[in-house]
């Protein structure tokens, strides 16, 4: 098995071939997510659950204690951004493959906002860790929204989504991360036109509660996807063990499993 291959073997479920992630990269953009061992207890919580990885800034990975990365799979992420900048969607690469490589991490994960007046510049640096993964055997999920000033702000459909899939598999993507076009045939229809792995989004939290989570990543679940990455309607929740647990046995019930597999 090549190094890609054995690093994705880590971040997915052996029996069903499918991964549940759980991204905790936002306080980069919207600040703290909670007192200063938030991340650390978090990340514990979301082992005990059976999360199959979860989603860091370089950073942040050296308050988590180092013993949870053997139950759990840490993916570095390389974009940043905040809320307070004049171009909400721009994105810029802050650290590298070989950095995340050297903290122990599995695979590393980039976001690209597709519409965004730095496109060009976002589409650069993919190109860029794209190929930094392949000479280190790193897998890479690539995080692809439809997002800028000539978009009008309404939910991405099938077409849209098939399209970003595309763009992350041609820039030589192992996993591609979407948002849910609300509807689980249509959702279908971008799973088939992908060669890839799909993991979607689970977007802003949910303000009908905890149920509501577990019912979505459900739904989604019945397009064929291979995976889930939802955060905050994770760590946001009520009860953080009880969401997450729930949609790990959602994800790696039997069911024709879409493998992780390198390229």
């Amino acid at each position: 098995m090549s190094g890609k291959g054995l690093r994705l073997s880590r971040i997915s479920d052996h029996g069903t071939g499918r991964t549940f992630i759980v991204p905790m990269d936002h306080s980069v953009t919207t600040g703290p997510l909670g007192a200063a061992d938030h991340a650390d207890a978090t990340v514990r919580t979301l082992a005990d659950a059976g999360a199959n990885a979860v989603i860091l800034h370089r950073g942040r990975v050296r308050h988590v204690d180092p013993t949870v990365f053997a139950r759990t799979g840490l993916i570095v992420h390389l974009s940043a951004g905040t809320n307070r900048s004049m171009d909400l969607n721009a994105k810029i690469l802050v650290t590298s493959v070989e950095d995340a490589l050297r903290i122990g991490a599995d695979a590393v994960s980039i976001h690209v906002n597709v519409g965004s007046p730095t496109e060009r510049e976002q589409l650069a640096d993919f190109g860029a860790v794209s190929r930094e993964c392949e000479l280190l055997g790193m897998p890479l999920l690539a995080m692809m929204y439809a997002r800028g000033p000539l978009r009008a702000d309404l939910p991405s459909d099938s077409g849209e989504l098939a399209h970003l899939a595309a763009i992350a598999t041609d820039l030589g993507a192992d996993i591609v991360k979407l948002d849910y076009c609300g509807d689980p045939d249509e959702m279908r229809r971008v799973v088939e036109s992908c060669p890839i792995p799909i993991c979607v989004a689970g977007g802003p939290s949910t303000r009908d509660g905890d149920d509501h989570a577990i019912a979505l990543g459900a739904e989604i679940l019945t397009s064929g996807v291979a995976g889930l990455s939802f955060g905050r309607n994770v760590f946001e929740a009520r009860d953080p063990f009880a969401v997450a647990s729930a949609l790990a046995r959602l994800v790696h019930s039997p069911a024709p499993a879409i493998e992780l597999e390198s390229a």
